[in-house]
Formats: C-alpha cells, structure tokens, sequence
C-alpha cells in the first residue's frame, strides 16, 4: 500500500465550501481597482498543517500538509485508507472546509514523500553504519549521521540536475524531539507504534518525479497504485549486476603497476579506519589540503571491492529490507 508523510497538493478552489478570515490576504491591482489575488493560511500551530494557499488569479489552492494530521493514527500515514480522516481532520481546525469527494476527484501532487516503516534486528548504530557502507550500483553520495536525537541515513544522487534524496532513520529517536507531540493526549501511542521502527523516505519533489513511478499525479490514481516505490529505489541502489567485476582486482590481471601501487595504498587507508566510511572520509580530508573529494570515488570503489571480499557488508540485511519493502 502506498503510504506518505509530507505533502503538497493542488486542487481547484471549487472544493472548498467555506473559509475562515483567519488567512492574510495579499491583493494586487487589477482594472484599477484592488482585487484579492490570494488568501495564505501559515503559521497555523495545527500539528501536521503546514500551509494553505488559495489563489484568486489561477483559481487554485496548494496544501501542504502530513501525515501528522491523522494524530494518533500518525503511523498509518496518508493511504488510500486514511485520506478521507485528512480530510475531515483539517475541516476541523475551522481554518477551511472543503468538499471531501470533490477533494478526492480532482486532488493533484506537487510533491509527496513516499515513506515505509521496516523492523529489523539487531544494534540500531550498528544497522545504519551497515546501510551506510553497503555498497552502490549508483552514484551517490552517502551521509550517515549518529547524534543524541538524530540516527540514520541518507543517500544523495551527484547529479545536480536532479533532486535524488533517499533516506533511512530512526523514528522513535526523531518522534522524541518533537515539541508538537509533547503537548498532545496520544503521545505515548505514537512513540509506542513506532518503537524499533526504521523509517525508509523518498522524497519525490516533481511532477516528472512522481510520474516516474505512478504514471499519474492524481492523488486518487497514486493512492491506489501497487507500484513500491522505495523497493524499487532501494533495489536500484544495490543492484549488483551494475557493480565493477572484482576479478580484475582480486588478480590484478590486465592492471598497470601505477593501478596496483594505488589500489593496495587505498586497502591500506581502508584498513587503518577498520572499514568505517565516516573515518575513511574524514582520514582523507584531514590530509588534503585542497579538493579532497577528487580522491573519493576511486576509494569508494576500492572500498566496495573489500567490502564484497570479507564480508563486512551484509547481504542478508540488504535482502532483508527488499523484502520488508516489497511487502
């Protein structure tokens, strides 16, 4: 089932039935004569609503809302289950009132954050240093982030032409910092429904984006689609069959000495960090006084080969997540 936290959604402004004067109002001359160009609701203080915009120019209203919006069915996220309770759960803060089945029709994304709550087993540090050294098919640049209320994950394409973001993190660590929840009944059954809970997030900021995977931004359409996408990002990332042959390093067969003298000289730096690529990283920038990142990829891939060799990625975790994913 598809399951999101953030979204951005656009819907005409027939949906709406009634509006509050609680919003800004910006105008604009139009004809001579001062016009309401659009009504902007932020800074509302409702848990989950970010952002409503209703536009007189266009005859368009953007939401930005979450998942948080559903309360203590926070886990269930915005499904095709759950969308109707948004819906009626924004009605109630009085700010604006729209037309639930209208709503549903004609509701396009902008952007969404295609989430999945996995359980694994084991030491929490432990899984996200794995996950952060596992090696990819892709190019990505990969940040793995251990502090007091923040523990995961997160994956970057390079291309900067395109807005690649993947990441996975600990919920119940970030659910803890959030001043919001502290202050509401249901607090106890969030964390409680998030215990151990791994939290995989895609964030799809395009229309071409959401396309890509959904063949449609008709929040109906994508709704009820069975398309995975995380599993098919994740499998993408840890495609094997994209990986360099490792034969050609196992044996040094067709390599130049200049090749070999650099490989050994990178296993060394990997061995001396003991296979962690936060300190490998950070060995190289410490000893660089220029573009240390030039260094980077040749290690990375160096980094995979051994990795590959000795075991200190698990292939059984990788299969693990594919299949928690896919169900």
């Amino acid at each position: 089932m598809v399951r999101l936290d953030s979204v951005k959604i656009l819907l005409p402004n027939e949906v709406i039935n009634t509006m509050s004067d609680y919003g800004q109002i910006n105008k604009g001359m139009f004809n001579e004569k001062m016009n309401k160009d659009n009504i902007v609701f932020s800074k509302l203080g409702v848990r989950g609503l970010s952002k409503i915009c209703v536009d007189y120019i266009s005859n368009e209203t953007t939401l930005e809302v979450s998942a948080k919006i559903l309360k203590q069915n926070y886990i269930e996220g915005i499904n095709k289950n759950t969308i109707v309770e948004v819906i009626e759960n924004i009605n109630e803060t009085n700010l604006i009132n729209f037309d639930t089945n209208k709503f549903i029709d004609t509701a396009t994304f902008l952007r969404l954050d295609v989430t999945d709550n996995v359980k694994l087993p084991g030491d929490n540090t432990q899984l996200y240093k794995t996950l952060a050294n596992i090696p990819l098919a892709q190019k990505y640049h990969t940040t793995f982030y251990k502090r007091k209320n923040n523990l995961g994950v997160v994956w970057k394409g390079e291309q900067t032409s395109k807005k690649d973001r993947f990441i996975c993190y600990d919920k119940t660590k970030e659910l803890m910092r959030e001043l919001s929840l502290n202050t509401t009944d249901y607090k106890n059954k969030v964390i409680n429904d998030f215990k151990d809970v791994n939290r995989f997030e895609q964030n799809l900021v395009s229309f071409k984006a959401i396309r890509e995977y959904y063949k449609t931004n008709n929040l109906k359409d994508v709704l009820v689609s069975e398309t995975k996408a995380n599993y098919l990002k994740f499998c993408k990332m840890t495609n094997k069959n994209n990986v360099i042959d490792l034969k050609l390093f196992q044996h040094f067969e067709g390599m130049l000495f200049k090749e070999i003298r650099n490989f050994l000289g990178d296993k060394g730096i990997i061995e001396l960090c003991h296979y962690d690529w936060h300190r490998i990283e950070t060995f190289v920038r410490t000893h660089n006084n220029d573009n240390y990142r030039r260094f980077i990829p040749k290690l990375k891939e160096t980094y995979n080969i051994l990795n590959t060799e000795t075991n200190n990625f698990h292939s059984e975790l990788i299969t693990e997540i594919k299949q928690q994913l896919y169900a």
